[in-house]
């Protein structure tokens, strides 16, 4: 497990080379290319990925059980996270401003899942649609954490929680709109539809290599100095790729005395050990502030997510 997670891990962040290198030439404008990019993998790849995992499946009572304990697993993982981070940069990061503080905590708490935990399990699972159709449902409970509770956490105002953006988004739409068909069985295992069925693939299969290029036009800003200079990404890095994983594991093993947890194991410690969300640079620039630190939060624990997230398999799966 562990050499087939860091190779996946890997090869991921290899697929952000062509985006950094792109940017740097300026061959693109940076600015239109992340938008762009951001647009295509949201309403295009993310209800493509969900789509090709559900309809690639029979029905099965207990994968819908098991879909509702990762939803509210990771809803209220990621919360208590927060809150964690919170506690922690109150105490550790005296001195720094409030923006910064709360950049901290959602760093820490708001992982990757849409951009790297989905291709990430797609290579490291090619073909087992079950363990994708569990990663549409943590990005179902993502989502709808981050644009009410995430938002709020940054702002520290209410009015910033957007309820509609949190329920109405095209990952929680493309799973509400699948599953009728999965509880019907109405699916390619049983009826067939080899050119519809290549045509939802290769949408789905564009989401790793185009999320990768996203972070590597990301990372074409950011010099070396500043990457290696900062203490708080750092620790915002620490929170999310060491903690994380450790607290989720101590956490069922504390729920499997109830709840049986062993098939969406794997989901749950990947979604808690992947790098922190782009969502941090996105919810940073809608409230007017620099994304210099979100940004630089986001790369450097995109980077050490290499070495982080196969050993957390390895240790907790």
């Amino acid at each position: 497990m562990i050499f087939e997670s860091f190779k996946s891990v890997a090869l991921l962040l290899l697929m952000a080379i062509p985006g950094f290198i792109i940017a740097k030439t300026h061959l693109v404008v940076k600015e239109q290319a992340v938008t762009f990019l951001s647009v295509f993998l949201l309403y295009v790849c993310q209800p493509f990925v969900t789509f090709n995992a559900f309809l690639k499946q029979d029905f099965d009572l207990n994968v819908l059980f098991n879909m509702l304990k990762i939803f509210l697993f990771i809803a209220f993982f990621i919360i208590i996270m927060a809150l964690i981070g919170k506690l922690l940069t109150k105490f550790i990061f005296k001195k720094a401003t409030i923006e910064d503080k709360r950049s901290i905590s959602y760093a820490g708490a708001f992982g990757n899942m849409g951009y790297m935990a989905i291709p990430f399990l797609q290579l490291l699972f090619p073909g087992n649609y079950l363990v994708i159709l569990y990663a549409a449902s943590a990005i179902t409970a993502f989502n709808l954490v981050s644009w009410s509770f995430g938002i709020y956490l940054l702002s520290g105002d209410k009015r910033n929680m957007n309820i509609k953006k949190a329920i109405f988004n095209p990952a929680t739409i493309s799973l509400l709109a699948t599953l009728p068909f999965y509880i019907l069985n109405i699916n390619f295992v049983k009826y067939p539809l080899p050119g519809l069925q290549n045509l939802i693939n290769l949408f789905a299969t564009m989401m790793g290599p185009l999320a990768m290029i996203l972070v590597g036009l990301e990372m074409s800003d950011i010099s070396l100095k500043e990457l290696v200079s900062d203490p708080k990404v750092y620790f915002s890095s620490f929170i999310k790729l060491c903690i994380s994983p450790v607290l989720a594991f101590a956490l069922i093993s504390i729920l499997s005395y109830f709840l049986d947890f062993t098939q969406i194991t794997v989901n749950i410690i990947t979604a808690a050990a992947v790098p922190s969300a782009n969502n941090l640079l996105m919810f940073s620039n809608k409230l007017g502030r620099s994304a210099k630190t979100p940004t630089k939060m986001v790369v450097i624990s995109t980077i050490l997510s290499i070495l982080t997230i196969p050993i957390a398999l390895n240790v907790f799966t």
